[in-house]
């Protein structure tokens, strides 16, 4: 018997469902007429045959239906909530000097756990700097990699070296914004099965700021993080320890200080093509 996917043939009412929603063909029907998985390689482990079972007869890799989120009557955000969502949806440049609780962190982060990955190749990590002492200890570390890049007698360009100077003398945080707090999302590209590991570090992100404005808090894209790895490709490694080819993306978040009373109008700007 797998150990992987185990069926109470007792529930089952053989209605082949699993097996027809098994997007890699792991699922087959015995002669029995019961789902069941000959060979486990095959299996992607994306829980579809778990989550479509009527009767809840299937235990996939330890997880039982009973512990499951049941979808029928399940309240969601309605269309006009999303769309709410996305033109009222702001990059907060400017955060409360507060650290946002670990317990919302750690949900937050654990939810987004389940947000979707190139063939369910589930390689993302989630290194999260969540205080402000541990930013501040970032930003020290940050700005020393960014030194020792210089004292190499390496050119750096303006919209880099004025940044670090201004942070150093504690006038101004353009790179960080004053956030608390720090998400950096990285996919090992490396591991197998991995096919999308930049998409799937974008698409967590998105999911990641969806969940963090559900929840209170304000988010920023750091782009500025992304660009320097360009210019100095060894700084991630030197402050977070990352691979300098780990496809990464990195999102501020914290308390807002500002609240905009109005949504932008961007409507217009969407450049739509049909084909028909």
């Amino acid at each position: 018997m797998s150990d992987l996917f185990k069926l109470d043939k007792s529930s089952c009412v053989k209605c082949g469902a699993c097996v027809k929603d098994c997007a890699f063909k792991a699922l087959k029907l015995s002669n029995e007429g019961y789902p069941e998985i000959p060979q486990e390689a095959t299996c992607m482990k994306c829980q579809h045959c778990f989550a479509i079972c009527p009767k809840g007869a299937i235990v996939f890799d330890g997880k039982r239906p009973q512990d499951s989120i049941e979808t029928k009557n399940l309240e969601l955000p309605n269309a006009i909530a999303v769309e709410n969502w996305l033109r009222t949806r702001r990059s907060c440049r400017f955060f409360k000097d507060e650290d946002v609780n670990q317990n919302l962190i750690d949900k937050i982060l654990k939810t987004l756990g389940n947000v979707p990955t190139g063939c369910n190749a589930r390689s993302l990590t989630f290194t999260c700097i969540s205080t402000r002492e541990a930013m501040n200890g970032f930003r020290q570390d940050f700005l020393h990699a960014i030194e020792e890049h210089r004292e190499g007698n390496k050119l750096l360009p303006r919209w880099l070296a004025l940044p670090a100077i201004l942070l150093r003398k504690g006038v101004e945080d353009i790179f960080f914004r004053g956030a608390p707090s720090m998400l950096i999302v990285s996919s090992d590209e490396t591991a197998p099965g991995v096919t999308t590991p930049n998409e799937d570090v974008i698409a967590a992100c998105t999911y990641f700021e969806m969940l963090a404005e559900a929840n209170g808090l304000a988010t920023c894209w750091c782009g500025f993080l992304k660009m320097i790895t360009k210019e100095i490709p060894e700084i991630l490694e030197k402050t977070t320890g990352l691979r300098r080819t780990t496809p990464f993306y990195a999102m501020l978040f914290g308390f807002p200080k500002v609240r905009y009373p109005r949504s932008v109008q961007r409507d217009s700007y969407a450049n739509i093509i049909y084909r028909r």
